[in-house]
């Protein structure tokens, strides 16, 4: 009989059989002897008497901010990702606002990401937190957040060398789709058949005597492997979850140094493929969760040594060269927007639903591109089939999609959500085939880039 270990390994194994070659840059020689990089990482200190903070009664595994900067001679840019289920446009603000201080980058070259980790308090700049926040704690936690981006662009301006980038691919199934048909309509879950998107980007950066500064990895699945699982007494716990122990088991592989930064993908529709609080839908057709407790950390570290598994192997096959500066773009492209309001959020299965048109809406753009790789970073969570779209559209041998750049603004779903009436759908501020526009128009801006 198979032990329990043996099974999930044996059910994590689908689709195997379909990994993809790493892949390697072809990087352009202009301004190639001005590239430089540097990276740091630095943990967000919560201090014991801080908790209970946000309905955490604790902390299981550190929270972490990561920085990455792209130096090509007059030309610097910055992603910093944040271990935190999103972050808004202030607090987003005040972050660039560090980095221009510390690392000197422009805020429009900055690309400030969260981790999307589901076991992160929520906070808030002064001012935009909610009733019933408790403001000494929640301050308390902004500025261990903003002292941690300190030091990590502290490193990285103190670690910024000649540098060499290459790019590669592969894929593991560390996700599932978890939109499910049931009895009384489509709900939360995990569908084997369902569209998951396998495919690992992989950025590798090398410093001084290829020594290995950074990892940039880009995954479409939610790091929600925790997601609102307690302890058996009560009260949940801190956890970077799925992104930081992939990120970690990357670090432990290329050792003291080297920074590894996750960057989700489209992963709106896109669920770990194994959680610890998994969603049911009774013969009612009322819904609820079954949760495993603390034993969910185990699928954590499961999941995190399958995906940063996958990455070690794709960055150990990938041949770094010489870059050119990075070239970093803002734009917008126009889409349309339904009638939605986070208090409405869908809360279980429904057969029909109307929506309720908007008007066209700018959707922000972050484009950054070097050489033959370009980042495309979203704030909305894009299905991940729209995230496979933009990325075979793309000219460019390696795309990376991201999503909650630069702040978060709720689900942008594929047609065929709205179709099924999903909890994505219902709960999105952008209508139906905005999605499919938003992919068409930014693969035109990727074709463009090339024009001043």
């Amino acid at each position: 009989m198979q032990s329990r270990r043996e099974f999930l390994l044996a059910g994590l194994g689908v689709g195997a059989a379909a990994l993809l070659p790493a892949g390697m840059a072809h990087g352009r020689a202009a301004n190639a002897a001005g590239f430089r990089a540097g990276a740091g990482r630095a943990e967000v200190a919560f201090a014991d008497e801080l908790f209970p903070l946000d309905g955490f009664a604790g902390q299981h595994d550190p929270l972490a901010v990561r920085v990455l900067l792209l130096d090509g001679g007059g030309s610097r840019a910055a992603i910093a990702v944040i271990d935190l289920t999103s972050i808004s446009e202030e607090m987003i603000a005040g972050m660039k606002a560090i980095l221009a201080e510390v690392a000197a980058v422009k805020a429009d070259h900055a690309i400030v990401c969260a981790s999307h980790t589901f076991s992160a308090p929520h906070v808030f700049t002064g001012g935009n937190a909610p009733p019933g926040t408790d403001t000494s704690r929640n301050a308390a936690a902004l500025a261990a957040f903003e002292s941690a981006l300190r030091t990590a662009a502290t490193q990285a301006v103190a670690g910024l060398q000649p540098a060499r980038l290459g790019a590669g691919q592969g894929a593991t199934r560390v996700n599932v789709n978890r939109d499910v048909a049931t009895p009384h309509g489509w709900w939360l879950g995990a569908d084997d058949a369902g569209f998951a998107d396998p495919a690992v980007g992989v950025l590798r950066i090398d410093g001084a005597g290829g020594r290995t500064l950074a990892i940039v990895m880009n995954v479409a699945v939610q790091s929600s492997v925790m997601d609102g699982s307690e302890r058996a007494q009560g009260g949940k716990l801190i956890s970077a979850d799925l992104a930081g122990a992939a990120a970690r088991h990357v670090e432990s592989h290329y050792g003291a140094g080297t920074v590894a930064l996750f960057l989700v993908g489209a992963a709106g529709d896109q669920a770990p493929y194994l959680q610890a609080n998994r969603h049911v839908v009774e013969a009612d057709g009322s819904v609820g969760r079954v949760d495993i407790h603390e034993a969910g950390f185990a699928l954590v570290d499961l999941l995190g040594e399958r995906l940063g598994g996958e990455v070690v192997r794709v960055a150990d096959g990938i041949a770094a060269q010489a870059a050119p500066k990075p070239d970093v773009r803002r734009e917008h492209v126009d889409v349309a927007s339904q009638e939605f309001s986070p208090r409405n959020a869908a809360t279980g299965p429904v057969t029909a639903f109307s929506y309720a048109p908007g008007e066209d809406t700018a959707m922000p753009v972050a484009l950054l591109r070097i050489g033959d790789v370009a980042l495309v970073g979203v704030q909305p969570e894009l299905a991940a089939s729209i995230g496979a779209k933009i990325r075979a559209g793309s000219p460019y041998p390696h795309t990376l999609v991201a999503t909650m750049v630069d702040g978060a603004a709720k689900y942008m779903p594929d047609m065929r959500s709205y179709d099924r009436y999903t909890y994505e759908a219902r709960s999105s501020p952008y209508a139906r085939g905005a999605a499919e526009a938003a992919a068409t128009a930014i693969v035109g801006l990727l074709q463009r880039m090339d024009t001043p």
